[in-house]
This record gives structure tokens, C-alpha cells and sequence, in this order.
């Protein structure tokens, strides 16, 4: 890529690309850590490519961008990050035609659910899912100690909808880790 020198007097700015193009920039610098297996940094790339396109009005670009973002959250087995930027992709795709992405978002997302149900970090009564005493099984029970607290252990449910804590999120890779 090359930057076009501004004479003086022309107008031209050598500051950068104009705002219009830096979420493109960012888009491609998303792909390209991704690329070299830095998902965390196509991570950060893409969240602010997502935000130009959104403050642009580039619906398209906004949505795949947030098709990625939750793709990369998936390389990094990350599902509990995935599941908030699939369900936010999902309505957009299927507004805009994009039946491929639509339909690849969909099974991430039924991947996701699988996944977070498995490990019992899925919430019930998040929108879309029914109780697990719909499925034809009780919910899990959590164990009390004699003061009538709940204990933690390996009987507790965790139920979040999105997780942004470090330590949270840490707590979580280890519960999935877990046999």
C-alpha cells in the first residue's frame, strides 16, 4: 500500500487513510492475525472494524465483522464469547440475504449452545432456550451445607449470558477443560 504525497496547497493529508477506509484497514488487519494464528489480536482489529462499519452504515461489513469476531472467540475455545456475537450476526445475516454466513452462524451457534448446555454454563431462561427440565431432565441442584448456603462445587450452575472478567472467563476454560 502506498500513502500519496501531499504538495502544498493540494489538500491532501498524509495522516492516513480517511475514516471511511480505516474500518477496511482494520477488517484486513483482522484477517491477517487471524491468519497467523494471533486470534486475540484479529480479536481487538475486528472489534474496531465492527465500529466503523457500524457508525458508516456498512450493515454487510458490520455483520460478517461480527461473523469473525465470534469466530475467532471459537479458535480460541472461547464459546461463551462466541454465543452474544452469533446471536447479534444472526438477525442481520438473514435481513441481508447472506444465507451462506446465515446458515454457518446458525450451526456455530447450535455448536456454541451444545457445547455451554454440556458444561452446564448455559443460563436457563436465555432468549431461544427452553429449561433443562423441558429437555426431559431436571435441572442440576445445588448442594447446601448445613446453614442452608449454596456450596460451591462441582454441582453449582453457573448462569451468565456474557462473560467479559479475565478471571471469569478463566474460571470457565478450566470448567470446560474439566472430564
Amino acid at each position: 500500500m502506498t500513502v500519496q504525497e501531499s504538495s502544498p496547497g493540494s489538500g491532501a493529508s498524509t495522516a492516513g487513510p480517511p475514516q471511511r477506509d480505516a474500518a477496511y484497514f482494520l477488517d484486513l488487519l483482522g484477517d491477517s492475525h487471524k491468519g497467523l494464528g494471533h486470534a486475540e489480536a484479529a480479536i481487538e482489529a475486528y472489534r474496531q472494524a465492527a465500529d466503523g462499519f457500524q457508525a458508516q452504515g456498512a450493515h454487510c461489513s458490520y455483520a460478517l465483522c461480527l461473523f469473525k469476531i465470534a469466530d475467532s472467540h471459537l479458535y480460541l475455545g472461547e464459546p461463551w464469547h462466541a454465543i452474544g456475537y452469533l446471536e447479534a450476526c444472526l438477525p442481520l445475516l438473514r435481513d441481508l440475504g447472506l444465507t451462506r454466513h446465515e446458515g454457518l452462524a446458525r450451526q456455530q451457534l447450535d455448536a456454541c449452545q451444545a457445547k455451554l448446555a454440556e458444561a452446564c454454563l448455559l443460563g436457563e431462561g436465555r432468549a431461544g432456550l427452553r429449561p433443562l427440565a423441558e429437555y426431559g431432565r431436571p435441572a442440576p441442584r445445588t448442594p447446601k451445607d448445613p446453614q442452608g448456603r449454596g456450596q460451591l462445587g462441582q454441582g453449582r450452575r453457573i448462569r451468565a449470558t456474557r462473560v467479559d472478567s479475565c478471571y471469569a472467563r478463566d474460571r470457565r476454560t478450566a470448567a470446560l477443560a474439566e472430564p
